[in-house]
């Protein structure tokens, strides 16, 4: 696998400077704290320090909220006069959440409540007639919705028939029919004056809470920053204060279930937003993926130490059920991409019968990571002749609206830009297919199937410092609005690698810009160390944060992606070439180079693998547009002359790396050092006057007198009767006393020896600094970039164009 290509592009948005410097200059930060901000939308001081200091009182009046007031005098009214209220909430960690968070509030207030929650299997999502008749069997007066309800328009009339007084708060997109229920509490709701319109379900619930309590309801704020987090909504305004007000309540581990279930996760240090979204609510969420939310909510609003701790590890051993079903479906739906890759070229649709509808939503957004396009995954269901999924988009392709032109073949659908879902007949599912793949070619460029990462600024080590990531972290809790931070670090030579972690699949480098160094960590980026010559000059993107280790708190950059822009030369040579470490790479973009009918020629051909040989480079007698096509050339052999490797490199001018194998010991049978001319003339020398000389007698003689090791003086005998000075007749030399005088280079032997030994000294003796700069002086490589260091020339980099490899 390639490992140093960016794994995205990086993508800067240039803030107005002026801004910028006004806003540190009147909030006294740095510059770049500035930049920040108003990348973030803040540009002014008053929003700024609302920002990086939250204060609960920041929060907005609930009564701002459209139909708060009547909502709060039904509910008053109902547990004056002991009437039995029913919270219907919803399966995900925002309806969770939510539902949790008002049983606490009525309890407090001591009303008469009970939850009920629907199943995602039997009813599916929302507000049900079944649910709201049996609410009335069971002599519920009031019902109250959380996380959802504002699409329920039938479901609120069915409510008015049976006789049950019904308010909905929900914070999803309103349709142009409201439901006509007693109140309707939405702060997209249309005329709704409340000035934060992405409040979470439980943000919602949250507002209804404050007003019922008449204060803030602290003690349950850990519940609101739990949905607020999970449900994906921007991080900024009132979410922004509610997340990191909820995350310090969630660090002093009060609540019971909470407790348990930060234990059962792992968490023992500070918990993040990033504990949040990755670990907390994925265990919230598998209960109500795989069965019922029932168990969450229990875990939620329990004070018994012992059923938290076992709720919790049902919830904990469930998630990791729906961890193994995701990884089965996922490797099943890639298989069906890979056998038709042609198929889902722009859009990714796949359907099979069994599959579990709760989580083919995750299963989409494997499939976006790994292929980077819009991705459907559907479950069928025979008896129905139905099938339902969900899916999962790519940032230049709005999903609703491509939904929305597929009509023909979608009876129900809904969504918004990055995420749907969908039931439709199974018979539509390739016409359905089609289309969506056909609009993806009008709308998308191929620059957009690739992903795009924001970078918040280009830094230099000497930056990098504890007060300055300080300021950084006031930006936190991060999450959807307000992005972890992210920099590049240009131009970084790496000074140390190690591996780390139980199988070796971290990796922590000691990244060097002059006199400054930073540590990096690249988590799950074992096999990056193949992949790194020892000059490169590495391109970073990474997040900075504080490392706490015994005590010391130093810089450290949390790596997420690497380029090499420049050609990579892999020194390789050893006489054991182990051409299995090339078995996992992408046998398109490799090259072998081989001597001519040599046994490495006949094995890489036999695996199909792209080979030429040195002879057919020499005479030019070779596919010269393959070669330019391979990003990856392997010298499996050395040349056999330094004049056909100069006439061979230009076809290797589009190569990202260089990969050189051979040793010295297919140089077994060339002498070390070709014998001086002065080495010549001593041996005839000694061998002029003598009429004959037997070797088998006076061999070791003339080694002695000469000083010559015996390889060379063979070799010197031999170059003689070849110039005609001497002639070889049974182990016997017989001078000639009036030869012809001859150059040595007339010798076909001497001239081999000269060129082998050329070759030696250039490619196989050299030290890699040596070859580097041989190879990079001798032809315009195309992948050069960088400063004038090593290997690397004027920077002639661009944008455009790979770096070396793949992804971390």
């Amino acid at each position: 696998m390639n490992v140093l290509h960016a794994k995205t592009r990086w993508h800067k948005v240039e803030p107005d400077e002026a801004v910028v410097a006004k806003l540190a200059a009147e909030c006294g930060i740095d510059p770049l704290i500035a930049r920040l901000l108003v990348r973030r939308g803040i540009d002014d001081s008053e929003a700024a320090n609302k920002f990086l200091k939250p204060k609960l009182e920041y929060l907005h009046d609930p009564y701002l909220l459209d139909g708060m007031k009547a909502a709060v005098e039904r509910i008053k009214q109902a547990i004056a006069d002991k009437e039995k209220i029913l919270i219907y909430g919803d399966y995900d960690a925002d309806g969770v959440s939510s539902t949790s968070l008002l049983l606490h509030v009525m309890r407090t207030l001591q009303a008469d409540v009970d939850y009920y929650i629907p199943n995602r299997f039997r009813e599916g999502y929302g507000i049900n007639k079944e649910a709201l008749a049996l609410a009335k069997e069971r002599g519920f007066g009031l019902v109250v919705s959380v996380d959802t309800g504002i699409s329920a328009v039938t479901e609120a009339e069915v409510a008015k028939q049976l006789g049950l007084d019904l308010i909905i708060t929900d914070h999803h997109e309103p349709p142009e029919q409201l439901p006509d229920a007693y109140a309707v509490i939405n702060p997209k709701k249309p005329g709704c004056p409340y000035p934060f319109k992405m409040l979470a379900g439980v943000g919602v619930a949250f507002k209804l809470a404050t007003a019922l309590l008449g204060r803030i309801p602290e003690e349950w704020l850990e519940l609101v920053a739990l949905g607020t987090i999970a449900d994906l909504v921007p991080l900024t305004d009132e979410n922004r204060i509610l997340a990191a007000f909820g995350l310090e309540r969630m660090n002093r581990r009060e609540l019971t279930g909470m407790r348990a279930l930060l234990d059962v996760a792992g968490i023992q240090r500070e918990v993040t937003a990033g504990h949040v979204g990755f670990a907390l609510g994925p265990r919230i969420n598998a209960s109500g993926r795989l069965d019922s939310a029932d168990s969450a909510v229990r875990l939620l609003i329990t004070d018994n130490e012992e059923e938290a701790r076992m709720l919790a590890e049902e919830l904990d051993e469930v998630n990791r059920e729906r961890q193994e079903l995701v990884e089965e479906m996922t490797q099943e739906a890639i298989a069906e991409v890979e056998q038709d890759k042609e198929r889902h070229q722009h859009v990714i649709v796949v359907a099979q019968k069994g599959w579990n509808v709760g989580v083919v939503g995750i299963v989409a957004s494997r499939l976006v990571e790994k292929y980077y396009r819009p991705a459907i995954v559907l479950s069928i269901d025979e008896e129905k002749g139905t099938a339902k999924g969900s899916a999962r988009s790519i940032s230049a392709f709005h999903l609703y609206r491509a939904l929305a032109e597929c009509q023909e073949w979608l009876p129900h659908f809904g969504g918004h830009a990055m995420a749907a879902g969908m039931t439709l007949p199974i018979e539509n599912i390739a016409p359905f297919h089609q289309h969506l793949s056909r609009l993806a070619q009008q709308w998308l460029t191929d620059e957009d199937y690739v992903p795009q990462t924001a970078l918040e600024d280009e830094l230099r080590l000497e930056r990098v410092q504890l007060p300055l990531i300080e300021q950084i972290e006031a930006l936190a809790p991060y999450g959807m609005g307000n992005p972890t931070p992210l920099f590049a670090f240009d131009n970084l030579k790496l000074l140390r690698l190690q591996l780390m972690g139980r199988d070796n699949e971290h990796v922590k480098m000691i990244l060097q810009d002059g006199e400054h160094l930073l540590e990096g960590i690249a988590f799950r980026a074992g096999g990056m160390e193949k992949e790194i010559s020892p000059c490169a000059r590495l391109r970073v993107l990474g997040e900075l944060q504080v490392n706490e280790w015994n005590g010391k708190r130093s810089p450290q950059l949390i790596i997420k992606d690497v380029a090499i822009p420049h050609l990579q030369i892999f020194d390789w040579r050893s006489n054991r070439k182990q051409l299995d470490r090339f078995l996992d790479m992408d046998a398109e973009e490799c090259l072998f180079v081989c001597g001519a009918g040599s046994e490495d020629e006949e094995l890489l051909r036999g695996a199909k693998y792209h080979v030429v040989s040195w002879e057919a480079l020499g005479q030019g007698r070779c596919d010269e547009e393959q070669i330019k096509r391979a990003k990856r050339v392997v010298w499996v052999q050395a040349p056999p002359t330094m004049s056909v490797c100069k006439k061979s490199l230009p076809y290797f001018a589009n190569a990202e790396r260089l990969y050189l194998l051979f040793g010295d010991k297919e140089f077994d049978d060339m002498l070390v050092k070709t014998p001086t001319r002065e080495e010549f003339k001593k041996l005839y020398s000694v061998l002029v006057g003598k009429e004959k000389i037997s070797l088998s007698k006076h061999f070791s003689s003339l080694a002695r007198v000469t000083g010559l090791q015996k390889r060379a003086l063979s070799f010197m005998i031999q170059v003689f009767a070849e110039c005609g000075f001497i002639s070889l007749n049974q182990g016997e030399i017989k001078i000639h006393p009036n030869p012809n005088k001859k150059p040595l280079t007339e010798s076909v032997l001497y001239q081999k020896q000269i060129e082998r030994e050329e070759v030696f000294r250039t490619l196989v003796y050299s030290t890699y600094l040596e070859l580097c700069q041989f190879l990079v002086s001798t032809i315009a490589f195309t992948h050069i970039g960088g400063l004038a260091n090593e290997l690397q020339r004027e920077n002639q980099s661009d944008s455009r164009l790979s770096a070396t490899g793949d992804s971390v």
